[in-house]
């Protein structure tokens, strides 16, 4: 049996729609609907599709930024992993054991000037949660291991009293990076993360995670809607559309033997051959009753629109959610 660090079992997640005192309480967008996937120690799971799809909102919850509706989260730490190896269900948490939890799992986020304090120097965002860690070294120890971690991200020890503004783009990614990295974490979740930066600069933080990776062992949820990028960096996708998981395969697979038609679509507008937006996805407002890209499939049927098709294994380690198959 693989070796995951995180699991999500069929989790279930809901916002009302509506905002304001007068909102109503029954009516609902679906955002998230039973999806089950895990993260191999060591090992990156990529999160792909179109703005909307849910994979944020997933991703959040493994976090427990969002509250899951149904379903469990089962997170097995290394110190667990050599005693008695029993996975542990972070929906249940107390406070203290979910501050301990999000010490290990840093996540990432897409813009760095927003998350990136303008008015605190790089050492004091760097240091802001980790003075407060349970791991907390001590101002002196903490300046050092910023100083090496900077070195490691491709920045100048220097820069550690400078502001964001005096950074560009992929430079404040790095400082993002490098937060996340002084908490010396067992999983980073990685949001977006080089869809705002120029493509000669993505490569580079891209090599960059790679190198983390190889170095420090941490486990990757990358989440993107470059299904080329993410075949790059990943090493098994979860192809996610409204809320659902169509498909999952080894990333050095998937784009040989990509079997649903949206995971199909993905890659025509990441290699240029078809606009990848050629309809949108729609806002879920009600229980899933069937296959959710139906409306925009060519080879829907009745079946298609009434029915969710269930996984079907279609090769090693490849499971897709499609009728055709």
């Amino acid at each position: 049996m693989s070796d995951y660090i995180i699991q999500a079992d069929h989790l279930t997640k809901k916002f009302t729609l509506d905002a304001g005192f007068f909102a109503k309480n029954d009516r609902f967008v679906y955002a998230v609907n039973d999806v089950s996937f895990g993260i191999e120690r060591g090992k990156t799971y990529g999160l792909v599709g179109e703005s909307g799809c849910g994979k944020t909102t997933t991703a959040r919850m493994l976090v427990r930024m969002y509250k899951a509706d149904g379903g469990s989260i089962w997170y097995t730490p290394k110190e667990s992993r050599a005693s008695d190896g029993d996975p542990q269900n972070i929906l249940l948490y107390n406070r203290a054991e979910l501050r301990r939890y999000r010490e290990k799992i840093k996540y990432v986020f897409q813009d760095p000037s927003r998350s990136l304090n303008p008015r605190l120097t790089v050492f004091n965002i760097l240091t802001a949660s980790y003075k407060y860690s349970s791991i907390w070294p001590g101002k002196k120890v903490a300046y050092d291991e910023a100083a090496h971690i900077m070195e490691e991200v491709g920045l100048d020890p220097s820069d550690l009293e400078r502001r964001p503004s005096e950074f560009s783009g992929g430079q404040r990614q790095r400082i993002s990076i490098a937060r996340a990295l002084i908490m010396k974490p067992e999983v980073m979740f990685c949001d977006e993360v080089v869809s705002a930066l120029d493509v000669s600069v993505q490569s580079q933080i891209l090599n960059l995670l790679q190198e983390i990776r190889e170095k420090r062992g941490i486990s990757f949820l990358f989440i993107a809607h470059d299904l080329r990028v993410s075949c790059y960096f990943c090493d098994t996708i979860g192809v996610m559309y409204s809320g659902l998981l169509v498909e999952e395969a080894p990333a050095a697979d998937l784009y040989k033997s990509a079997a649903h038609p949206y995971t199909k679509l993905l890659f025509a507008g990441s290699n240029g051959t078809h606009a990848a937006t050629n309809g949108e996805v729609k806002t879920t407002l009600e229980t899933l009753r069937g296959c959710p890209f139906a409306y925009r499939c060519s080879h829907a049927s009745e079946k298609c629109r009434s029915e969710i098709p269930e996984w079907k294994e279609i090769g090693d380690r490849h499971k897709v959610r499609c009728v055709l198959e």
